[in-house]
């Protein structure tokens, strides 16, 4: 009977050196999962690079993976119940649409794994934190720059959408308008693209376009596009057009990202001026907070990356 009187106070001893319940895990043994809108273009390939750097900086270690394209929102659901069945010890995401990504982000939370979201917004208040571009800003920028390039009485304008549904480019397109309409702008049309892709946005900017050619010339003062795909998409439409014989002199635009080729575009004339997020930053930031969440760290609930105007005489002073 003695040795098992001494047994709770064994039992004890046990829990106090061992600890109970489920062990802070070491750095080295963290793994969190980042979840982009997709796996391929430059601004996610620069949020990779940082990501990837904030793992090293930190001493853990990601599990990168995207939908390939960003309309593919049963994909990307599929992705994120794939990394709660890993045991990921948290996950980064940037949702497709503001929706439908929501019950999964609950899905995960409640099974003990915490979400920050990125880029783009989400419905419900699951996530930790939020870390993106301040997007209404961004929009708004577009707006007031756009507004200052244009002649007196100039005041026609089309903005570019992207697809329904995606958080960061609808707050990009609703500050723009606010923006416009304090500028004394009119948006004369905002079209959507069909499909998440450059040639859908083409395709819907050049048959919105179409509406506004009279006598040979196309009437509109200017145009924003909100994100990187609708930029080119504008682009190559604006060129067609062009080469078409149609008159485009006078148009001012402004897009939305950065990449080589719209830098190109920018130094060459054909853009007048790209509202610049932070991609790099995004995805070390994204890190950096999840890894602070997991860790049962206060983080701020949203994180701002920063956004600017980029024109050909900043790109020169550089």
């Amino acid at each position: 009977m003695k040795q098992f009187l001494h047994l709770p106070m064994l039992l004890a001893f046990c829990l106090f050196h061992l600890g109970c319940g489920r062990p802070t895990p070491s750095s080295d043994s963290i793994v969190l999962g980042v979840i982009p809108k997709s796996s391929g273009g430059e601004f996610w390939e620069d949020v990779n690079v940082g990501a990837q750097q904030a793992a090293d900086d930190l001493g853990i270690s990601i599990r990168w993976e995207g939908t390939v394209t960003e309309t593919a929102i049963a994909e990307q659901n599929q992705i994120i119940e794939n990394m709660i069945t890993m045991g990921v010890q948290g996950i980064a995401l940037a949702p497709l649409n503001a929706r439908a990504m929501r019950r999964q982000v609950e899905t995960a939370v409640n099974a003990g794994i915490p979400v920050i979201v990125f880029d783009s917004s989400i419905e419900g208040d699951s996530h930790s934190a939020y870390v993106a571009t301040d997007n209404k800003q961004g929009g708004r920028l577009a707006a007031e720059h756009l507004a200052s390039l244009l002649e007196e009485g100039k005041t026609r304008v089309m903005a570019m959408r992207f697809i329904q549904g995606a958080g960061s480019t609808e707050e990009r397109v609703a500050g723009f308008a606010e923006a416009a309409e304090k500028m004394g702008l009119t948006v004369l049309a905002d079209p959507y693209s069909d499909t998440g892709t450059i040639e859908g946005c083409k395709t819907a900017a050049a048959n919105t376009m179409e509406g506004f050619i009279q006598d040979g010339r196309l009437e509109l003062d200017g145009i924003f596009a909100c994100n990187l795909y609708a930029t080119l998409g504008v682009s190559s439409a604006l060129m067609d057009l062009q080469n078409s014989g149609i008159d485009i002199s006078g148009l001012r635009f402004v897009g939305f990202d950065t990449s080589t080729a719209l830098t190109r575009a920018l130094e060459e004339g054909r853009i007048d001026a790209l509202i610049a997020q932070n991609p790099e930053r995004m995805g070390y930031l994204a890190v950096e907070t999840l890894l602070k969440v997991v860790r049962g760290e206060a983080v701020d609930p949203v994180i701002d990356t920063g956004v600017s105007v980029i024109t050909r005489a900043s790109l020169s002073a550089e």
